[in-house]
This record gives structure tokens, C-alpha cells and sequence, in this order.
């Protein structure tokens, strides 16, 4: 791929406030680092979280904070390009921080969970469910993208919905985040001691815990089973998910993570900002409450809650998000003279040919004299489709008595990514902008499964083609 769209995040973390709006944000870094460049902006990491930072992003922006908020989101603003994107995870980046990368027209994207003021960015993600946009106040032109199905979580986790390990056993997980400033670690140790709980306890903090002196005391004088595990990689966190069957997490990323390997899952609330999450894991009887803790479990509890959370946890957020991400950064616009090369080289491809009714290749002179006559013929609309104004494909309509039949094509370096897609989709919202009341007809050999899936995804009428050999036609009326 050529030059990488720009995405720039900024969050914080830190014993005091936890570390849930970094790793938030690096789950979706994660997912987004192979086809944009992520930097992350952040105030005085620990040297852990920017080794963490590193694997999912291109480089990390330090910051003081010596400035007000506005100064810094104008400090910000003076290095990030218009129409590049910033992604603000963090309750202080309130209406007026985000207006300052609005001025600019800087895409601005917010992961919020608590919905405290208006917002006027272009995307707002909330993973929690049972969350609704009319919990919100926002612009018109506001997109929200709510729900589990949008849960941030890094590609072990993603991987490990996909292979849930069956009959684990019955150990027990602890994990309230990276930090606990509270200490609710101890609390949940001293009453699974007094629930008398026999079998071993895999107990997880992170970099920011500040209380390892009386944890690690208590540790010494309980008959608990407690095996302390400190700032684990997300393999290495998988892999100890796998060893229980149980786990006390708080309502959190962590309990997503869980989640996505399966199992008993229990909730103890840290923070007020976990509630929407908590009521919906409850609600939905995907978790119980850590209030109802107990040793024992029948196995139709377990078969219920693994069937919700099979159904939630699919595995399949990094397509969802690349999507979102794709929408702000693809763009279409009108053939020219200069595209002539463009074109050429794109129909003589030979995964191009072999897709096409002729399988020939097109002399140059051939290929002039056909791309002439369409740029000044009224019935011919010709486009090319980019992705960060790199070329990624064509699409053309020819246009007969109200029919405009399609023709396109993704250029070699872009195939496999998706981009077919969203060709064909910027191509009809074009065509549906300057011509009105056409039918839209695509013709594709039965052996091209990719086109057949892209035509499909976006709502054409699918039926054997009596035009066209061995092909389906597809029609969509507008």
C-alpha cells in the first residue's frame, strides 16, 4: 500500500485516573495500524505503556501538561493535517477541545462511555450495551457506532472469540484494570477467603497498581490458592483466560477480554463510568454480579451465558471498524485526460482480463481511442476511486435508456483489503447524485466469488443472467 492516511489518538493513563482510555484506544489502534499510520499523544507514560504503545502505533507525542485544555488541543491542532483524523478517548475532551479540530476540519472521532456533554464530533464509539443515540447530545451530522458488536479489543482477543477453548477449568481470574486505585483487589480476595474457594486464583495488575505492599502481605498469610501475575501481554493474558472457568473482573475492557474466551464472569463496579456496561452484562445474563458470588454453577447456567456471549463476541470488530475508518478516508471523483495511463494500465492487469467478457489484452491504441470517445460521450461516466488521494480502482456506468451497467476494478496492490466494496459504493453514491431514476445492472461470472459477495452486500437483486455466459445479473433500482 502507498501513503498510509494519518490517525492520531489522544488518552491518558496513569494510578490515578487507571488505564482504561489508553488500552481502549490501542485495541483500535491495533486494528487499524496495517492500513493507517496511528501516533498516540499522551501525557508522561510509564516507560511500560510506551512499550505497549510502540506495538500498536507508529510513534508516541509526549506531552506536558502545563497548558489549559483548549491550548493544548490548539498545540495539537498545528500538526495534524485537514482531513486527517483524531481520535479522543477521555472525559475531559469536552465540546470546546473538540470545536478547536472541528475549525480546522480535523475528522474527529470520540470513545465515550458516559454521554456528559455535547459533542460535535463526526463519529462517536461506545461499546456498552443497550445504549441508544438519544442518550446523546450531538450534531446532525454525528455518526454513532453503539454496542458490544463494537467492542475495542485487541487481536488476541478477537482471535480467541473466534477459538474458544472448551471445558476449561475451574480456576478462577481476577483483573480490575491496570491500576485499582481503590484497592478493590483486596476486598475481592478477603470474600472469595471467606467463600472458602479451594482452587487456584490467577490474579493479574498491571503497571500502575500502587498497592503491592499490602496485597502481596495478604497474599502471604491466606490459605487462598493466589498465583500474582503483573503487566501481562494480551497473549499471556489469553492464555491464563483459558486456564478458568471463572473469572471477577470489573465492568470494563477487561470483561469484554474475558468475555471473547468464554466462561463465568462475575462484576464488581471500580468506577461510576462502568455502570452502562455492568446494568447490560446483567441485564442480558452475560455476567453476574460479583455480589452473588459463589463456587458452584450448574451447567445450564453455563451453556446460557456462553450462548449470549458467543453471539456478541464474534471476533469480527476489526472489519467494522476498518470500515468506519475506510468511510472518512475514500473518495471519488471524475476522469480526466491524465487518468488515461491509469486506466490502461488497469484493464490490461490479468486478474482484470480474466474477470472480463474479453479476455484480450488492449493495445495502447486501442485503449486511446476507447478512453477518448467515453470522456466525450454523455452516456459514459468514468471514475476513479482513492484512498488517501492514492488511485485504488475505477468504476464506470454506461448508461442506456435509463440503465447504467457497471464496469470496475481494483488495482493490484489494494485487492484483498475490501476496496471492491467500497468502489462500487462510492460509484453509486455518485451516479445517484447526478443522474435521477436509473437502474443500476452488474453482470459477474459465477467464479468470481469476491465481486458476487460486494454485490450481494450492497442489496442488488441477484438473478442468472440470460445476457451473459456462465454469470449473474445483478439490479438495483433507485
Amino acid at each position: 500500500m502507498k501513503t498510509k492516511p494519518k490517525i492520531y489518538f489522544r488518552a491518558d493513563g496513569n494510578a490515578r485516573i487507571g488505564l482504561g482510555h489508553v488500552t481502549r484506544s490501542l485495541a483500535l489502534a491495533d486494528m487499524l495500524k496495517d492500513d493507517f499510520d496511528c501516533y498516540f499523544i499522551i501525557q508522561h507514560p510509564l516507560p511500560s505503556l510506551k512499550e505497549q504503545i510502540l506495538m500498536a502505533c507508529t510513534g508516541i507525542i509526549e506531552l506536558n501538561n502545563n497548558n489549559g485544555l483548549i491550548q493544548e488541543a490548539s498545540k495539537i491542532s498545528g500538526f495534524i493535517n485537514t482531513g486527517e483524523i483524531i481520535v479522543l478517548d477521555g472525559y475531559n475532551f469536552i465540546t470546546a477541545y473538540q470545536q478547536v479540530f472541528k475549525e480546522k476540519d480535523i475528522k474527529v472521532v470520540c470513545i465515550d462511555d458516559i454521554h456528559a456533554c455535547h459533542f460535535v464530533a463526526d463519529i462517536i464509539i461506545n461499546h456498552a450495551g443497550g445504549v441508544t443515540q438519544n442518550e446523546y447530545s450531538a450534531e446532525d451530522y454525528t455518526q454513532f457506532y453503539l454496542g458490544v458488536q463494537y467492542a475495542l479489543l485487541s487481536k488476541v482477543f478477537r482471535e480467541a472469540a473466534k477459538n474458544k477453548v472448551i471445558n476449561k477449568p475451574n480456576n478462577l481470574f481476577i483483573c480490575l484494570g491496570g491500576a485499582d486505585p481503590k484497592n478493590d483487589t483486596l476486598h475481592i480476595l478477603k470474600k472469595i477467603e471467606q467463600k472458602g474457594e479451594q482452587n487456584t486464583c490467577f490474579l493479574i495488575i498491571g503497571a500502575a497498581y500502587l498497592h503491592q505492599d499490602s496485597l502481596l502481605e495478604f497474599i502471604k498469610s491466606t490459605k487462598l490458592k493466589v498465583e500474582l501475575l503483573i503487566n501481562l501481554s494480551g497473549e499471556k493474558m489469553v492464555f491464563y483466560m483459558n486456564q478458568c472457568a471463572r473469572a471477577i473482573t470489573s465492568p470494563s475492557t477487561i470483561s469484554y477480554e474475558y468475555l471473547s474466551t468464554g466462561g463465568l464472569l462475575y462484576l464488581k463496579m471500580t468506577a461510576d463510568n462502568q455502570n452502562d456496561i455492568n446494568e447490560y452484562f446483567l441485564k442480558e445474563k452475560l455476567a453476574l454480579s460479583f455480589d452473588n458470588f459463589v463456587e458452584e454453577y450448574s451447567s445450564h447456567q453455563l451453556e446460557e451465558l456462553a450462548k449470549g456471549q458467543s453471539s456478541l463476541f464474534d471476533g469480527k470488530q476489526q472489519k467494522r471498524f476498518l470500515d468506519i475508518f475506510y468511510d472518512s478516508v475514500i473518495t471519488i471523483r471524475s476522469v480526466g485526460l491524465s487518468d488515461s495511463t491509469l486506466y490502461f494500465d488497469w484493464v490490461n492487469d490479468p486478474s482484470t482480463r480474466q474477470q472480463s467478457y474479453n479476455i484480450d489484452p488492449v493495445s495502447l491504441e486501442q485503449h486511446n481511442a476507447w478512453f477518448n470517445q467515453r470522456l466525450t460521450d454523455e452516456k459514459s461516466v468514468l471514475y476513479v476511486v482513492e484512498f488517501n488521494k492514492n488511485p485504488i480502482g475505477q468504476i464506470r456506468f454506461q448508461i442506456e435508456n435509463c440503465e447504467a451497467k457497471i464496469s470496475y476494478s481494483v488495482d493490484k496492490i489494494y485487492r484483498g483489503k475490501g476496496f471492491g466494496f467500497w468502489i462500487l459504493k462510492r460509484g453509486i453514491e455518485a451516479i445517484r447524485k447526478s443522474t435521477a431514476n436509473l437502474k443500476i445492472i452488474g453482470y459477474v461470472k459465477f467464479e468470481n466469488i469476491a465481486s458476487i459477495n460486494i454485490f450481494r452486500k450492497l442489496g442488488f437483486e441477484e438473478v442468472v443472467s440470460t445476457e451473459m455466459k456462465n454469470s449473474y445479473k445483478y439490479l438495483l433500482n433507485y
